[in-house]
C-alpha cells in the first residue's frame, strides 16, 4: 500500500516538474524549443500520453485508443504544442511516444577550438590589488 502511495507520488510530483520546465522553456528559451521540435523525428499518433502526464489536461476527450483535444485549432499553449521538447519529456510519458530524437553524440568544438575551463580553484585573492588573480 504504502509503495503505491509513494508511486503515485513520485508520477505526480514527477509529471509536474516536467510540465514547469517545458512552459519555462517555452517562456525563456524559445529558440532552444524551435530548434529541438526541429530535429524531432516522427509524427504524432493522438495518444494523449501528453495530456495526461500528472493529471488528465480538461480539454482532452478520449476517443478509443486516440484522444482529440478540444482547443487543438482554438490555440492550444504553447508547451502543448511543442511537445515533446526533448528526450526528457520522452521520458515523462515512459517513452510511449512516436517521437524520437536523434542520438546525441558529443562532438569536438569546430575548427578545433578548445574554450577555456573556468576553475575557482586556482583564483587567489591579491591584497595589493584587491581583485582576484589567477594563479
Amino acid at each position: 500500500m504504502m509503495r503505491r502511495i509513494r508511486d503515485f507520488f513520485m508520477r505526480f510530483f514527477g509529471g509536474f516538474r516536467g510540465k514547469a520546465r517545458r512552459t519555462l522553456l517555452c517562456l525563456f528559451r524559445p529558440g532552444y524549443v524551435k530548434r529541438s521540435v526541429e530535429q524531432r523525428e516522427g509524427s504524432c499518433n493522438q495518444c494523449g500520453n501528453c495530456c495526461k502526464i500528472s493529471f488528465s489536461c480538461p480539454f482532452l476527450k478520449i476517443y478509443g485508443s486516440h484522444a482529440l483535444c478540444r482547443i487543438y485549432h482554438i490555440g492550444r499553449p504553447s508547451p502543448c504544442v511543442a511537445f515533446p521538447i526533448n528526450k526528457a519529456d520522452l521520458a515523462d510519458v515512459g517513452f510511449e511516444c512516436t517521437y524520437t530524437f536523434p542520438s546525441e553524440e558529443r562532438s569536438p568544438r569546430p575548427n578545433g577550438i578548445e574554450l577555456p575551463v573556468w576553475n575557482p580553484s586556482r583564483l587567489t585573492f591579491s591584497e595589493s590589488a584587491g581583485e582576484l588573480e589567477e594563479g
